[in-house]
């Protein structure tokens, strides 16, 4: 099974440790990436919008990607970012393919895969910068959580990490570590 695309939605069947799943296919631009979206998994909800990052709380996030720089935010009185993030020369990935409604659902196994084969779609694509929605994708690529803001280890080819704040940080904590992304983005034009 592949990332076959349906048209109008991201929906599509993959093999997942020898089982069939419908989940969201990954997303990516024409050539090298600047950038892609780390999340865990995706939700039910998600691959029932056939849109990536469907919930409130990654919604949340997704503005504030919007707000620095990364990508421009979807159109009025719609939730999905994928056109945004082709635009922007940004993918939209998962760690682990299966959906769940929340990360307790997910076993080590599924975890090392996910870990494995990202990493592997990553680094063949060589993308600078991975950006992590919330802490556990950090957590899994690197070993560590790390704190909010930019990671001081790379990955085995040298991208940077970014962890964005947690969807409940004060907006002044919040817009301090999104600083420091649209710093590296900037960085990234020069």
């Amino acid at each position: 099974m592949s990332d076959d695309v349906p048209e109008g939605t991201h929906r599509t069947t993959v093999d997942w440790l020898g089982e069939p799943v419908l989940t969201l296919a990954h997303v990516w631009p024409a050539g090298r990436p600047r950038a892609a979206v780390v999340g865990l998994h995706p939700t039910d909800r998600s691959v029932e919008a056939g849109h990536h990052h469907q919930g409130g709380l990654a919604r949340r996030q997704l503005a504030r990607l919007a707000e620095a720089g990364l990508l421009d935010p979807p159109a009025p009185g719609r939730t999905d970012h994928e056109e945004a993030a082709l635009a922007a020369g940004v993918g939209l990935v998962d760690l682990v393919r299966r959906p769940t409604c929340h990360e307790k659902h997910l076993s080590r196994r599924e975890l090392d895969h996910g870990r494995a084969a990202l990493l592997a779609e990553l680094e063949a694509r060589d993308v600078p910068l991975l950006v992590c929605l919330f802490r556990r994708p950090v957590e899994i690529l690197l070993g560590d959580p790390g704190r909010p803001g930019l990671q001081e280890r790379t990955t085995s080819w040298g991208a940077r990490l970014f962890r964005m704040p947690g969807p409940f940080a004060s907006a002044p904590e919040a817009r301090l570590v999104m600083e420091e992304l649209s710093d590296e983005l900037g960085a990234q034009r020069r």
